[in-house]
């Protein structure tokens, strides 16, 4: 079996990569979550949507906190794919019609968010299971 150079020894600290790799988690988490708000906002006070799109579009990104906060690494796969589900919501809204600068940004972010929390989880390594 071969070990990957970039994954963390077991038993000491994050490496470098590791470090990187969660702040760009963090960051394109922020930024995603920002725009889904300022976006929400914006068509909440142009009458083009309910209050309840606001929610209903950023509690998937709110649920995964506490995967960011306890830096789980499956929870980062997961992340991957939602930061996924994001940019095919963001085809499919300008596909319809609905381009804007700001879905192109949601569209940009959530892709950011996706490649970054999938380069976290492949930083992680796999972890050895504790003897039962």
């Amino acid at each position: 079996m071969s070990e990957r150079l970039d994954a963390e020894p077991p038993g000491e600290g994050p490496s470098a990569a590791s470090i990187k790799a969660s702040r760009s988690v963090w960051a394109a988490y922020l930024v995603l979550l920002a725009l889904l708000i300022v976006g929400g906002l914006w068509r909440y006070s142009q009458a083009h949507a309910e209050a309840a799109a606001l929610v209903v579009r950023a509690l998937p990104l709110v649920l995964f906190l506490p995967t960011l906060l306890l830096r789980r690494r499956r929870g980062h796969l997961w992340l991957t794919a939602v930061g996924l589900l994001y940019l095919a919501q963001g085809g499919l809204i300008m596909a319809n019609g609905g381009s804007s600068p700001l879905v192109i940004a949601e569209m940009l972010a959530a892709a950011a968010l996706a490649v970054s929390a999938f380069r976290y989880f492949r930083r992680q390594g796999p972890r050895q299971r504790r003897p039962s």
